[in-house]
């Protein structure tokens, strides 16, 4: 379904004194017989902007069309399916590998991950200590990174 506010270049609350102004605005910009461009992709353009005004341009009509547009909307977020475990695990390996999160971020998902409080050892390159499973361990950055990784692939 097209979205005749987004084609007006309007938000939905728009008054219908600025959806009249922005339909003229636009048709004077695209109309055939002014536009140097492409007369086919303006007659186009010109199409979808005459149909977008057509459904907003009376109070009637404008409030039919976002009933509809309700609906619609309402129906795709229904069909949209969340994303699985899988979904969210590849992304953040993404993100990881590509150094999108930044440190405080890989160290709390660090936390959360394996269940523990991560030590924060500042100096020339900080390093990283824990207690996993009873064992204090010791990491650089890189090795934190590659223990979530190699954790959320399995």
């Amino acid at each position: 379904m097209q979205d005749h506010y987004r084609t007006l270049g309007l938000l939905s609350d728009a008054d219908d004194v600025v959806i009249k102004a922005a339909f003229k605005a636009l048709a004077q910009k695209h109309h055939p017989d002014k536009y140097k461009g492409d007369v086919s992709h303006t007659q186009k353009v010109m199409a979808d902007i005459n149909t977008a005004y057509a459904a907003l341009k009376t109070k009637a009509r404008r409030q039919a069309y976002d009933e509809k547009l309700s609906a619609y909307l309402a129906k795709q977020v229904k069909q949209t399916a969340p994303p699985t475990k899988h979904d969210i695990q590849k992304e953040l390996i993404h993100k990881i590998k590509k150094n999108v999160i930044d440190e405080m971020g890989v160290i709390t998902l660090f936390e959360e991950l394996f269940n523990c409080v991560v030590k924060v050892q500042t100096g020339w390159m900080n390093s990283y200590s824990t207690v996993i499973e009873k064992k204090t361990v010791t990491l650089d950055f890189v090795g934190m990174k590659t223990k979530i990784i190699d954790h959320l692939e399995t």
